[in-house]
């Protein structure tokens, strides 16, 4: 009996099981770069990127206000300090999977030390012209956030991170921060284990089954071994052929429902 063509059916049905999440994690590889892109320059022409720049650039220049006044108010120092270090986090912070984990993190990180170092600065003796900094650079951190906030970088995120834990756990690719909150970083973080274990990926066909064998007519007396072996070697061509070519049909229509 000839056994390469029942060998390349089987070895068949694996690839197939096999392409699906390969193809699912290189279709979402590809989704995620679009939407890195839109980072640096966004629907609206926005850049994330420089809007994170410009919230660093307030929070320095709280720490280049306080460090007139530390001399007399020490307590300031450690408030500065902690700032001081938030800021250069930021500046730091890089994710080199494109998923800008890290630098939301960092960048939600921002806004306490700065809230602190601003009340600190709001109930000491400051100059006339020093008295409204402090808001005022608390108020562009703000300002600068809720541009952050409303760029369609987010909401393509959402959309990316929504497909990622629906595939789960075949999709191995990190979700995509989100900027939109201050829990940004924890809201984006991977799915867990245990969550996707429990998750079902529904709409996804199951692999064509392989049509059944033919079955031998009833001989009196010894069963002819020759045209037994004859019709399962017919069987495994049938089968073999009808795999490779439903295999690409199968797995490109499955890609094409999931991101399309």
């Amino acid at each position: 009996m000839n056994k390469r063509n029942l060998m390349a059916g089987i070895f068949m049905g694996v690839a197939i099981a096999a392409s699906i999440p390969l193809g699912i994690n290189r279709s979402l590889s590809r989704v995620r770069e679009d939407v890195s892109g839109t980072f640096y320059y966004d629907q609206a022409g926005y850049s994330i990127y420089d809007g994170l720049e410009k919230r660093r650039e307030a929070a320095n220049n709280l720490i280049t206000l306080a460090g007139r006044y530390k001399d007399k108010n020490p307590e300031l120092e450690g408030l500065i300090d902690s700032l001081d270090y938030c800021v250069k986090a930021s500046e730091n912070a890089w994710s080199d999977d494109y998923t800008y984990i890290q630098e939301a993190g960092a960048n939600a990180a921002l806004d306490a030390p700065a809230q602190a170092l601003a009340e600190a600065l709001d109930s000491m003796e400051l100059s006339e012209q020093d008295r409204k900094y402090p808001t005022q650079m608390i108020k562009q951190m703000k300002s600068e956030q809720d541009k952050i906030n409303r760029s369609s970088y987010n909401e393509e995120a959402r959309a990316f991170n929504a497909k990622v834990k629906s595939l789960a756990p075949m999709a191995l690719v990190k979700p995509m921060a989100d900027f939109s909150s201050a829990t940004a970083a924890k809201d984006s973080a991977p799915v867990a284990a245990a969550e996707a274990a429990e998750t079902v990926v529904e709409d996804i066909p199951a692999p064509p089954e392989a049509p059944a064998p033919p079955e031998a007519p009833a001989a009196p007396g010894a069963p002819d071994i020759d045209d037994f072996e004859q019709r399962v070697d017919q069987w495994a061509d049938d089968f073999s052929d009808g795999v490779e070519s439903d295999v690409e049909g199968f797995v490109d229509g499955v890609l094409d429902g999931i991101f399309n």
